[in-house]
């Protein structure tokens, strides 16, 4: 079993098979025996067309991904039960690996060493249950991409989403701290979120928020005897309702790009940093979907990341440079934008960049 194989394995243990083949040799048991894959692999062999990642939904909902990692070697991944989200960007991940071995030597000894800790995989077991399906969501959008990329394998990013009657609500959340720190908030807050969902009308997304962060308060007080502390998080709420053709977007401190037909709009807000007052914390802005073709929203995982050479951070300047010039509305090309800014340097906070295509 190579290295890739096993690293892969070790982060998604559920999967039907994982493993590198070659090309003109794609017979193997392990494979084959699916009557669903092997039609996909028996194309593969014999078309010239050159391609890097294939996530492909099979029709039993099953996933597969195919991955070419030389010009004669695919890596192969069929999956039911892992999360198809994190997994395709886990996948994703890799593409600096086969361009660089020593990367990939020391990427896979920090995994093996942490991997090695039964806590940190529990802890990125439990946090994957609070990640939606990404394919749920992109049946509420044209398109839809998000690019996950934690500090460490948890971390205090998540996003949420759900669906009440006609309007679909998703939300980009950043928890206070980072690794298992930042994985324990962010289940807090996914339940509280969840909880807070009971009082939307349909046209109040603020109240969620607000509900959320009194929750949130009383959480921290009934905790402050234990811990010399209170937990936090900035949130980005969208609610798009169909019958009205409009977005509603509330946030706490994460900022949007909205391209329209007309040009490209910031939508920001400040911070909370008390969570008292929250109904003058709380931006809130209304706009038709009309003339809408996409939505950016962001972290500041990723506005405060330093370049290759540490001197300068990225900012909205830079995120909006990358929409401007955005040749594939995909994670793929986002990820690489981001990892060509950053070069060798540091990952110094969690990153979470979604786009919404409208």
């Amino acid at each position: 079993m190579s290295q890739l194989v096993q690293i892969i394995k070790d982060n998604f243990q559920e999967l039907e098979s994982c493993l590198v083949i070659q090309k003109d040799h794609f017979s193997t048991d392990e494979i084959d025996k699916n009557d669903l894959v092997s039609p996909w692999l028996s194309w593969i062999n014999k078309t010239n067309i050159e391609m890097e990642t294939l996530n492909i939904e099979l029709i039993d909902e099953s996933q597969l991904l195919i991955k070419c990692i030389s010009s004669s070697s695919f890596l192969v991944v069929h999956n039911k039960s892992e999360n198809k989200t994190l997994l395709y960007n886990f996948i994703l991940s890799l593409d600096d690996y086969k361009e660089n071995a020593p990367v990939l030597e020391e990427s896979i000894s920090r995994h093996e060493e942490i991997l090695n800790d039964p806590k940190m995989l529990d802890a990125v077991r439990i946090q994957k249950l609070i990640i939606p399906n990404i394919e749920d969501i992109k049946k509420e959008f044209k398109n839809f991409f998000v690019v996950y990329q934690q500090q460490d394998l948890v971390g205090g990013d998540f996003y949420w989403y759900a669906k009440k009657d006609d309007t679909v609500l998703f939300a980009i959340v950043d928890c206070t701290g980072h690794s298992v720190e930042g994985a324990m908030t962010s289940m807090v807050c996914n339940s509280l979120l969840n909880q807070s969902l009971d009082v939307f009308q349909g046209e109040n997304p603020d109240a969620v928020l607000m509900k959320f962060y009194s929750q949130l308060s009383k959480y921290n007080k009934t905790t402050s005897d234990i811990l010399d502390y209170g937990i936090g998080a900035e949130i980005g709420l969208f609610a798009f309702n169909h019958s009205r053709s409009q977005i509603t977007f509330c946030s706490t401190g994460i900022s949007a790009f909205i391209r329209k037909t007309d040009g490209m709009e910031l939508l920001k807000s400040k911070k909370a940093i008390q969570y008292d007052n929250m109904a003058d914390s709380i931006s809130q802005t209304t706009f038709e979907m009309d003339g809408v073709t996409g939505i950016y929203g962001f972290t500041d995982g990723l506005t405060d990341q330093f370049d290759s050479n540490d001197r300068k951070k990225l900012g909205r300047r830079g995120v909006l440079q990358m929409i401007e010039r955005e040749e594939n509305f995909d994670a793929k090309y986002y990820m690489n934008e981001i990892n060509k800014w950053k070069g060798d340097n540091i990952q110094y906070d969690d990153i979470t960049f979604v786009g919404i295509a409208i």
